[in-house]
């Protein structure tokens, strides 16, 4: 894959912005906390034996694994990377649709996720779907 070229459009770095700065909020979140982020962690019900260093290495991990589509995106303008987002984030619509009287109780975490959702609506403006699809304009500073 390659790098894309020129500016980025302003809803493609207020994308990767808003995406980037929830997943360090979470990370920072389960770090500072390692004991509730154990105890969330157990209650996924995997049958695993968690402990501090496994709760760091999978908040950690989690971190990376929300980064990469964001930089997929950011860097290289993959088109299946912004498919590959929204279908994830149309995975997390019928989730939390599901959950919804749960998240009531849990104002914080309603408002991280819908934070997120828009961030993904913005994939779909129109100077991103041209971004996307390569009609970038030639800066005109290339050619002195």
């Amino acid at each position: 894959m390659r790098i894309a070229k020129g500016p980025r459009p302003l809803s493609i770095n207020l994308f990767a912005g808003i995406l980037a700065t929830l997943a360090c909020w979470n990370l920072a979140v389960a770090l500072f906390d390692l004991p509730a982020q154990e105890e969330f962690l157990r209650s996924l019900g995997l049958g695993l034996d968690w402990n501090r260093d496994w709760t760091i290495v999978t908040s950690s991990a989690w971190f990376t694994i929300e980064l990469i589509p964001v930089a997929l995106v950011w860097l290289t303008a993959a088109g299946f990377a912004r498919w590959f987002v929204t279908a994830m984030a149309a995975l997390k619509v019928v989730l939390l649709l599901s959950n919804l009287p749960m998240l009531y109780a849990l104002p914080g975490i309603l408002a991280g996720q819908a934070i997120s959702l828009a961030a993904v609506a913005l994939l779909f403006t129109r100077e991103a779907n041209e971004w996307f699809s390569g009609d970038r304009q030639a800066d005109a500073g290339t050619f002195d």
